[in-house]
């Protein structure tokens, strides 16, 4: 699962489109392979308020191997450590120090009459938006496109199968460092070009904005170093495409710190969603805005990942709940490795073999991020923004795969809409983790298993089985 990937011109096509995904994927691959070693040693405490999050014991199989089926144990510890030595290195902080308390924020004193993106806004009532009145249920696929002058056959190819399959959502990536490289100089041609396409088709379109440019990024846990900068962007965005885009999507996963380029710090995000809202609602006012979804994970490090519920929980209760009030719906990425869509830890564990003795490895780990809204009297929706299975994927750190065939991975995706739509009436939108990647990715690149369209374009069985599931209203 993760973002979709963001066009490009042609020359940087099949490496852009690739590459740009993996860039913002990257911390996806990397949770993976911490879930990976998690699942196959017992994890030390974290401090979380909560006591210790919980012990991985590594799941046996029949013969005694651990975790993941043929992997053993040592070999998990040694790959978990080769690889979190490698990721922290690779962060622009201090490497793998423990978790850090940060202070909230202060209300800017320089700030007078207008809030600015800096000031602490007053609590306020949080209750659904006008401007998601009337949409429906938005089924959704995140899809793969292409944004450089030969893209268009591939673009309408993709909206074909989407239309197809009965669905009317998609969802798309757009890297702001692609689309203003430098402060003030824009490049809005990927965007212009595919647009256009989807609207003809009658699509309704969803686009996660990632990705702060190099002039714009703060690493020291601000996300970026004036939160104006993005609101001013979101404004251009929302104001071009008025009427092309129906939702935006604020920053992605912004619980792994390779995302937010520091330290995770949740005023830091808050301050950014504040932003980007006041900008999506200058440029268009009838647009919806998403918050950013959090990945599942068990992991609570501030240099590399914190607990989605965790996280979610401290979002409420910064300053009073005053932060919330700048989304219209919820995003939220629900994983589940190889367990069944109806299982959850600790009461109803899946089959194993490994990923099945914690939460953030199934895919009802959303209803403890509803708990959290609820407990804060939050009846807004929430959008499942990614959710899926793999079948045998030969990327590292997605071994379970194998344990997924093609029928289930059909049957667990219909099981899923079924389960939200009997069980969830606050979830009103999901989109499926994928649709065409295989179309556009190498053959052992991580994405393509996920695919419910074979490299050659040809229906998987997830994909008749999602064509012909019923879709309400």
């Amino acid at each position: 699962m993760g973002v979709a990937g963001e066009g490009g011109h042609l020359q940087r096509e099949t490496v852009t489109v690739a590459a740009s995904d993996d860039r913002n994927r990257s911390h996806y691959t990397a949770e993976r392979r911490l879930r990976q070693g998690i699942s196959c040693e017992m994890s030390r405490p974290v401090a979380t308020g909560r006591g210790d999050l919980r012990r991985h014991q590594g799941d046996r199989n029949a013969d005694g191997r651990v975790g993941h089926g043929a992997t053993r144990r040592k070999g998990c510890v040694v790959q978990r450590r080769r690889f979190l030595a490698a990721l922290c290195a690779g962060l622009a902080v201090t490497a793998c120090r423990g978790p850090v308390v940060y202070p909230s924020p202060t209300p800017d004193s320089r700030a007078t009459g207008a809030p600015t993106a800096t000031s602490v806004p007053l609590p306020l009532p949080v209750t659904p938006s006008a401007a998601t009145q009337g949409i429906g249920f938005a089924y959704g696929f995140n899809v793969a496109w292409r944004g450089d002058e030969e893209g268009e056959e591939f673009n309408r190819r993709t909206a074909e199968f989407v239309r197809a399959a009965g669905f009317r959502w998609i969802r798309i990536q757009a890297q702001w460092e692609s689309h203003e490289p430098q402060p003030g100089q824009w490049d809005l041609r990927p965007l212009d070009r595919v647009l256009p396409i989807y609207a003809e088709y009658g699509l309704e379109v969803l686009v996660s904005v990632v990705s702060a440019p190099q002039w714009a990024r703060d690493t020291t846990g601000a996300i970026v170093r004036d939160p104006g900068d993005f609101r001013n962007a979101m404004r251009r965005f929302a104001s071009r495409y008025r009427g092309r885009v129906r939702a935006w999507q604020l920053w992605n996963e912004q619980n792994i710190a390779s995302n937010v380029y520091g330290p995770i710090r949740v005023e830091s995000y808050a301050r950014l969603l504040r932003a980007g809202y006041e900008g999506v609602k200058e440029g268009d006012p009838d647009a919806l805005v998403v918050s950013g979804s959090l990945t599942p994970t068990g992991v609570n490090d501030p240099n590399l990942a914190i607990d989605d519920v965790a996280y979610l929980e401290a979002f409420y209760a910064l300053d009073g709940g005053a932060w919330t009030r700048y989304f219209d719906i919820l995003g939220a990425h629900a994983n589940a490795t190889l367990n069944p869509p109806d299982t959850l830890w600790p009461e109803r564990p899946g089959p194993g073999p490994g990923w099945r003795d914690h939460p953030s490895f199934y895919f009802r780990r959303v209803e403890q991020l509803r708990a959290v809204m609820e407990r804060h009297q939050d009846q807004r929706a929430v959008w499942i923004t990614e959710f899926g299975w793999t079948t045998a994927n030969p990327a590292p750190g997605y071994e379970y795969g194998q344990y997924v065939s093609e029928e289930q991975q059909a049957e667990y995706l219909v099981e899923a809409f079924r389960i939200a739509r009997d069980r969830w009436p606050w979830v009103t939108g999901m989109f499926v983790w994928n649709l065409n990647f295989s179309t556009i990715v190498g053959p052992t690149d991580e994405k393509g298993p996920w695919s419910v369209l074979a490299s050659d374009w040809t229906p998987r069985p997830a994909y008749r089985a999602l064509q012909a599931m019923p879709k309400r209203p």
